[in-house]
């Protein structure tokens, strides 16, 4: 999901536009149970395309990380039908080079828990449970194994996902 609002943030995917804002508030999650403030926002607003064939005077941004103010116009991209981004998030995607990098590291960030699960299904740690100590007692015991380095393999490919490829697609896709 992140990989594609990183695309639509690049505008590759959907239309352009701009989200004038009317209203913004603190973003409420229903899977959160604290009482924390959010450091996310929703906005309500309204959307035109720049070609002017695509009006929505009824238009939200969810799970921006601005409090905007009312009359703050916004670059935006349009999902135009993207099931899967209009199922999991608003039909509106902020656009620019740092909305492209925010979602590509988040796409690589998830990664991360690739070698933990590799390592769980090659050890077979995974099936028997254990305690901390009994992990580290694996892991010591995959030293100088192909297991470790597929494991570790993979963690640096995401963390190099995250680090390098993330600004250097921000840079070449919204440049």
């Amino acid at each position: 999901m992140f990989a594609t609002k990183g695309l639509t943030a690049a505008g590759l995917t959907g239309s352009h536009g701009t989200f004038t804002v009317q209203d913004c508030y603190p973003h409420h999650s229903s899977s959160s149970r604290s009482s924390s403030r959010s450091h996310d926002f929703d906005c309500d607003g309204a959307f035109r395309s720049d070609d002017g064939k695509a009006n929505d005077g009824r238009a939200s941004l969810n799970g921006v990380d601005t409090d905007y103010r009312s009359g703050t116009r916004l670059p935006v991209q349009a999902h135009d039908g993207s099931t899967l981004l209009s199922f999991l998030a608003s039909r509106y995607t902020l656009a620019g080079r740092g909305e492209v990098t925010k979602n590509f590291v988040i796409a690589f960030s998830v990664l991360l828990a690739l070698p933990f699960l590799l390592f769980g299904r090659l050890t077979g740690f995974g099936e028997k449970g254990g305690t901390v100590r009994q992990m580290r007692e694996t892991w010591r015991a995959t030293a100088g194994t192909r297991t470790r380095t597929i494991v570790l393999g993979t963690a640096a490919a995401a963390l190099f996902g995250m680090v390098v490829v993330s600004p250097a697609l921000g840079f070449l896709l919204a440049g």
